[in-house]
């Protein structure tokens, strides 16, 4: 196995060792933004995702972010549950000459592919698996990650990613993850946050101011 182009990028060259990512060696052609990690506080997966993604991972960036969404009417506790809504926040704090745009439809498709490997990045929702990888629960543990970095291999397509549940980047599928984003249909509370009143859109998660089938393309 050779991973000698990631060596530049010492966290994804121990995620490409410590779980022998043969799959991924030697690509075809690569992307890569690095991104400091941040752990989230309570159900503000979203929040941390984009603040990750502004280049700004410290709490003070996410209770900004939380204020502001919070007295738009898009959250009340952090949760961000619209795509829409995450685009118009998203705006509100993107640098001078940086852009934000909805994508609607799967997200398995050339178009992704190529804006990653241009440099974009993809804050998107998906269901989270135990270990944090996409998983198909229907929505019912719907989360948020930045992704920061593709991979292309002879065989497949890859994103590199970050969320708020753990220290280390991720390496999936892009398909896996696609899989995901566009079977976010039912909402179900954090079990650890069930006492919490969460801020839906009209028609759910499902509509078209919901989650599924959609993602935000970010240029900074």
């Amino acid at each position: 196995m050779d991973f000698s182009w990631a060596e530049p990028y010492p966290e994804i060259y121990k995620i490409c060792n410590l779980f022998k990512l043969h799959e991924v060696s030697n690509p075809v052609k690569f992307s890569y933004k690095s991104l400091k990690e941040l752990q989230q506080v309570g159900p503000q997966c979203g929040l941390v995702a984009l603040a990750m993604c502004l280049g700004k991972s410290d709490r003070e960036t996410v209770e900004e972010l939380y204020k502001t969404a919070k007295n738009l009417g898009y959250t009340y506790n952090g949760e961000m549950f619209s795509v829409q809504a995450m685009f118009r926040l998203a705006t509100m704090f993107l640098p001078k000459g940086a852009s934000a745009s909805v994508h609607e439809g799967d997200l398995n498709c050339e178009q992704i592919k190529q804006f990653l490997l241009g440099g974009g990045m993809m804050l998107v929702p998906y269901d989270t698996d135990k270990n944090n990888t996409p998983t198909l629960l229907r929505g019912r543990k719907a989360h948020w990650a930045v992704v920061c970095g593709a991979i292309e291999t002879a065989d497949d397509f890859y994103v590199i990613a970050r969320h708020g549940k753990a220290k280390n980047v991720a390496i999936w599928k892009l398909s896996h993850l696609a899989d995901s984003n566009k079977q976010l249909l039912e909402f179900a509370p954090d079990q650890d946050h069930q006492e919490l009143e969460y801020k839906l859109p009209e028609k759910g998660i499902a509509g078209p101011n919901g989650l599924n089938q959609k993602c935000l393309l970010i240029i900074t």
